[in-house]
């Protein structure tokens, strides 16, 4: 039986060289996404709370940014850890590159030139949570790593040598919040029918909430992956079109095209006046996404929870031995000029318990 640390009882954290030689770290994404970058800077954030990297103030990145930060931690490494341009990896979202870029990564850890690795997203953690290799792995930003089999359960990672963060409820609380709400008939989502990216766009947890609830379920397909930016962009732009004709509201999900163009897709939600709430959190709701979760409460919890896992393991904890579960704060975040734009009533109740409300 799998015996886990409880929350803030990682074992040590404390910063330590290895056998006095600084820990290799290595990074790897399936692509670009601006999620990304919000983790590791709070990770990075976290990991000068603990004393590993020294204190500074850390560049602003906006949008999609290849390997985030990983340029800077390069030149600001601190005493005990090291971060080669070599060992940062991006599949930018190609089967095929994501293939080659395995192969090379694989290579490298099985030949133990890396201490730790970072598997950033859904892809990266496919990837690395594997017999292949037995060099820890830590995979953040994943929208559900049980489903896309990076780990085992909530419990337990299946591996030793890995671990997750996990919230198994968290986009059930946000849709049956959205809903309670908006109390919409009609629930529009765009996904790209695959596998990861029906797990990115949590199809299962939209059915239960509109089962429970009685709503119907409006979908409709984009692509996405392998494809030129243009021509993703123009298939969301046509499914964001049709949702706003046959859905009451909107539930946006994770994509690349909403990442890049969610400006000109919030004019289409307001010329129709179609509530929106954002899976990833604020940050498009500071763009003009009716309502999120608070991101700044989120991220700043991940970023603690983040480093103090990777110092416990620096430190000789097990991976498969700490702790998976940390549970999203539902705080709310809510554009007020959206609403406006939309004719949708604000309660006083909403207003008096939103952490973060913007009304540029």
């Amino acid at each position: 039986m799998i015996c886990l640390f409880s929350a803030h009882t990682w074992g040590e954290t404390k910063p330590v060289l290895n056998k006095g030689k600084k820990w290799r770290i290595g990074y790897y994404e399936g692509g670009p996404y601006s999620e990304y970058g919000k983790t590791m800077k709070t990770l990075i954030e976290g990991l000068m709370d603990l004393g590993w990297i020294e204190k500074q103030t850390l560049p602003e990145f906006k949008g999609d940014t290849v390997k985030p930060y990983w340029s800077w931690l390069v030149h600001n490494p601190g005493n005990y850890l090291s971060f080669s341009p070599h060992n940062a990896y991006s599949a930018d979202w190609d089967e095929n590159t994501r293939k080659e870029v395995k192969t090379k990564l694989l290579k490298k850890l099985k030949s133990g030139s890396l201490d730790l690795v970072i598997a950033m997203g859904t892809w990266a953690g496919q990837d690395l949570a594997n017999n292949q290799h037995n060099i820890p792995t830590i995979v953040l930003s994943t929208s559900d790593p049980i489903k896309a089999g990076i780990i085992k359960s909530v419990e337990d990672s299946g591996l030793d040598h890995v671990t997750a963060r996990v919230d198994p409820s968290r986009y059930l609380r946000q849709l049956r919040m959205f809903h309670r709400l908006v109390g919409f008939k009609k629930l529009g989502v765009a996904y790209e029918d695959t596998a990861d990216g029906r797990i990115y766009s949590v199809l299962d947890e939209i059915n239960q909430v509109a089962a429970e609830r009685g709503f119907d379920v409006v979908k409709c397909t984009i692509v996405e992956t392998n494809v030129e930016d243009s021509i993703a962009d123009e298939s969301c732009n046509q499914c964001y079109q049709q949702l706003s004709r046959q859905a009451d509201a909107v539930y946006i999900t994770p994509l690349t095209c909403v990442d890049r163009q969610v400006e000109n897709y919030v004019k289409i939600f307001n010329a129709h006046k179609t509530p929106t709430f954002s899976l990833v959190g604020s940050v498009l709701v500071k763009r003009g996404v009716l309502l999120s979760i608070s991101s700044d409460s989120g991220y700043d919890k991940q970023g603690t929870y983040n480093a103090e896992k990777i110092a416990a393991i620096l430190n000789g904890a097990k991976p498969r031995t700490l702790k998976q579960m940390l549970a999203d704060p539902l705080d709310i975040s809510i554009n007020l000029n959206t609403a406006k734009k939309i004719d949708f009533p604000v309660p006083e109740s909403l207003l008096k318990i939103a952490r973060e409300i913007y009304a540029q």
